[in-house]
Parts: structure tokens; C-alpha cells; sequence
């Protein structure tokens, strides 16, 4: 998210100030040039104060690790996350041995069908061997 302030902050191009204009007092000779635009300045310090926000950002989202004060609360919280972790990898290790044992059933019942589609060819296929020689002998 950071990275993404930052992008928007140099995506946005400064406005380049106006031309300046000058104006002449006819009757004294004088060139006068207007004001400084106030507009420009305060877009500088608009992003001046988002590249501050950026970088202030930046500092804030630093991961501060956790203090184990060595209570024995902790050490109870730190025994029930052991445990959890534990459980759910039992869990996860059964699931995957459920999933291996039903793709184990389905290969197996699918090589059964294979091969029974295979002796059924075979037999069709000698049969049709035993018509056509007895079609040649009568021949």
C-alpha cells in the first residue's frame, strides 16, 4: 500500500507556473510584474506534505515482535498454539491420506473397466477372425 502512495506521488507532475505578465504604466514608464502565483505554492506544500505522509507511513508499518515475559499465561497461550498447530496438521495429513485412498479406488476400479473393455474387444475381434476363415475355406 505504501508503494502505491509512493507511485501516486511521483505520477502527479507539478503544475508549471503560469507566464508571467507583464504589465506598463504608460504614463510613467514603469514594468510591473504581477505577484508570484499562490496557487503553485500551495500545491508544493500539498506535496510536500504527502511525500511527509508517505515516509511517516513507511515508519509506522515496522512489525514490532511480541514480548514473552515468561508468564506462565504465556506459556500456556504458546502451548495451545503448539497444540492447534498440531491438530490441524493431523487433520490435514488425513484429508490428503482421504483424497490418496479414493484416487487409489477410482484407478483401480477404472483399470477393471479397461480391462474388461479389452477382453471384450479381444473376443469380438476372434470372432470376427473366425468368420472371415470360414468364410475362405467355403470359398
Amino acid at each position: 500500500m505504501v508503494e502505491q502512495e509512493v507511485k501516486k506521488v511521483e505520477a502527479v507532475t507539478p503544475v508549471a507556473p503560469a507566464p508571467v505578465e507583464t504589465k506598463t504604466d504608460v504614463a510613467e514608464g514603469e514594468v510591473t510584474a504581477p505577484p508570484p502565483p499562490v496557487a503553485a505554492e500551495k500545491e508544493k506544500a500539498a506535496t510536500a506534505a504527502e511525500e511527509s505522509k508517505a515516509l511517516a507511513i513507511v515508519e509506522k508499518t515496522e512489525l514490532v515482535p511480541k514480548k514473552v515475559s515468561g508468564g506462565s499465561i504465556d506459556i500456556d497461550i504458546a502451548l495451545a498454539d503448539l497444540e492447534k498447530e498440531k491438530r490441524l496438521s493431523f487433520v490435514k495429513a488425513w484429508e490428503d491420506s482421504e483424497k490418496t485412498k479414493a484416487e487409489n479406488k477410482s484407478q483401480k476400479k477404472l483399470s477393471v473397466v479397461a480391462a474388461w473393455e479389452n477382453s471384450k474387444k479381444a473376443a469380438l475381434e476372434a470372432k470376427l477372425r473366425n468368420i472371415e476363415e470360414k468364410k475362405r475355406q467355403n470359398t
